[in-house]
C-alpha cells in the first residue's frame, strides 16, 4: 500500500516544481485536469499549488 502524503510534504513537492519552466508547465497541466475533472474553475488569484492542493485533500490523496 502507498503511504499518503502529508500536506506540508505535498506542498513542497509541488513548489519545487516552480523553479524549472518545466515544472511550472506541469503544475498547470495538473490544475487543468482537476478542474476538468471536478468541473470547476480555478478562482481568479488563486495559485495553481493550492487550487491542486485542496482538490487532492478532497479527493482523499493527502493524509493529515
Amino acid at each position: 500500500m502507498i503511504r499518503k502524503k502529508t500536506l506540508p510534504e505535498r506542498e513542497q513537492e509541488l513548489r519545487s516544481l516552480i523553479a524549472t519552466p518545466a515544472g511550472q508547465e506541469q503544475l498547470q497541466e495538473l490544475a487543468s485536469r482537476y478542474s476538468a475533472a471536478s468541473d470547476r474553475l480555478r478562482p481568479a488569484g488563486t495559485s495553481a499549488i493550492t487550487y491542486i492542493l485542496v482538490h487532492e485533500r478532497g479527493q482523499g490523496l493527502i493524509s493529515r
